[in-house]
């Protein structure tokens, strides 16, 4: 096992590594599948990991010891008291002479397991020939796969497989290289279901994957590609029209033959955990995407090993289609929310606005626009009384007012179309002037008249 696994994933510190192989676990025929073969190696793993705390007294031991001596010595002398009443004093030398009598200083050939030291170890493992029942066995013992040879056994026809449980508590050394060992093993599987393990079952196939996906991910040994997939890595592997292929085909608006090209893509995401922990299948669903989409199988053949009809089949496989579709929606989703205002960032936001103490919240060109239509809204309400006095009593500035109200315009205009002249002429709100008669234009010709003498007499002084 440690040349094996040191070769596997170029670690040549797993051979430094102290560990124990399990090699036989022997139970009788008569209570086999009963429990007994799972007790002994939970047993065994509790005794190597330290975990084994013994009850008894030890006063106990010692007084039933003494009580053993004392029978001995009674039986001895018994013994010697029957040969002398016999008066048979054996002559012969060697065997004859020997006597038959327990010996007080025998070890016990068996010890309860919390009398015994367990010597320090850091992983205990184990290698068979790869089946369904076996690796269910193991997997149940806390064993994790970490090597699967690609060539089948000549004898058995199964490829050997080694599985190693680690023993963080006597050894000290931290177990994470078991997990990342375990995430290394999945991914390279998943690339060789459609080579080599082409042919395995597809029970024993999502039976093995299943229990990888149990462990935990370690991303500093993993890799990058851990955790959940991102929008950018999400973007680099499926371009929007596969993400629209998917999504007709979860709408069955195509064919399953327009998704296959994308399918050994969609399920190494799936099988590695990239779309997160809460993302699960069903057993029926993740076995039918796990022989399609990564052992490269027709639905012919799955239809022949799962028992299943094919249009259930194809039912089953849309199911997990439009699931997979909508979680990558998701996440294309989750992107374009980070990018908008929201939580922390909007909270800092608002600091900042607020640190700016009196600055208008408007731009310039909001707070003119707007003080413009309070300008026009007090023009029409209030007309020229409005205005500024310095505007209002400048006749040269006056002569240019555009006469008339919002209503006055709309009744002028509506209903009619504007001349070619552009002219429209509308009711004069001002005071019509009175008319002009012969006096008035006396008293203004007199008015000139005086005016021309008063200048000629201020020249004159000058």
């Amino acid at each position: 096992i440690p040349w094996t696994i040191a070769q596997q994933f170029g670690d040549s510190k797993f051979a430094q590594l102290s560990g124990a192989r399990i090699v036989r676990i022997a139970v009788h025929p008569s209570v086999q599948s009963m429990g007994y073969g799972s007790r002994a190696v939970e047993l065994l793993y509790r005794f190597y990991n330290g975990e084994m705390v013994s009850l008894d007294n030890p006063g106990d031991d010692e007084g039933s010891e003494d009580e053993d001596s004392k029978g001995e010595d009674d039986g001895e002398t018994e013994d010697d008291s029957d040969d002398d009443n016999n008066g048979k004093s054996p002559k012969a030398s060697g065997i004859r002479a020997e006597k038959l009598a327990p010996r007080k200083e025998l070890p016990p050939l068996l010890l309860p397991l919390t009398e015994v030291e367990a010597p320090r170890l850091d992983w205990i493992g184990t290698s068979f020939g790869l089946t369904l029942s076996l690796h269910k066995f193991w997997s149940r013992a806390g064993m994790q796969m970490l090597y699967l040879r690609q060539t089948k056994n000549e004898l058995t026809g199964e490829h050997s497989s080694i599985m190693v449980r680690a023993l963080p508590r006597t050894s000290g050394v931290n177990d994470t290289w078991l997990d990342a060992f375990v995430n290394d093993t999945r991914r390279r599987l998943i690339a060789l279901l459609g080579g080599p393990f082409r042919d395995m079952s597809i029970r024993l196939a999502i039976s093995v994957l299943e229990k990888m996906s149990e462990t935990k991910t370690i991303a500093d040994r993993s890799g990058n590609a851990s955790g959940k997939i991102g929008a950018d890595e999400l973007g680099f592997l499926m371009t929007p029209h596969d993400m629209k292929r998917l999504e007709l085909y979860g709408r069955n608006l195509c064919d399953h033959h327009l998704v296959t090209d994308l399918l050994p893509t969609v399920a190494r995401l799936y099988f590695t955990g990239r779309f997160g922990e809460d993302f699960k299948l069903s057993s029926v669903q993740s076995a039918i995407l796990c022989g399609i989409g990564v052992q490269n199988r027709d639905v012919d053949s799955l239809t022949k090993e799962l028992g299943l009809p094919s249009n259930q089949v194809l039912a089953m496989f849309n199911k997990a289609v439009r699931k997979i579709s909508i979680a990558m929606y998701n996440v294309v989703e989750d992107k374009e929310k980070e990018s908008l205002l929201g939580g922390e960032q909007r909270l800092k936001a608002q600091e900042a606005v607020d640190r700016m103490g009196d600055v208008a919240s408007k731009t310039l060109e909001e707070d003119a626009k707007e003080a413009a239509e309070d300008a026009i809204r007090q023009l029409n309400n209030y007309g020229e009384k409005a205005l500024p006095p310095e505007i209002a009593h400048d006749a040269s500035l006056m002569q240019y007012a555009i006469k008339g109200s919002d209503a006055q315009w709309d009744n002028a205009l509506g209903g009619r179309e504007v001349t070619e002249t552009g002219t429209v002429s509308i009711r004069s709100v001002r005071d019509k002037r009175k008319s002009v008669d012969v006096e008035d234009v006396e008293k203004e010709g007199k008015m000139e008249h005086r005016n021309k003498k008063t200048k000629k007499k201020k020249s004159r002084r000058q």
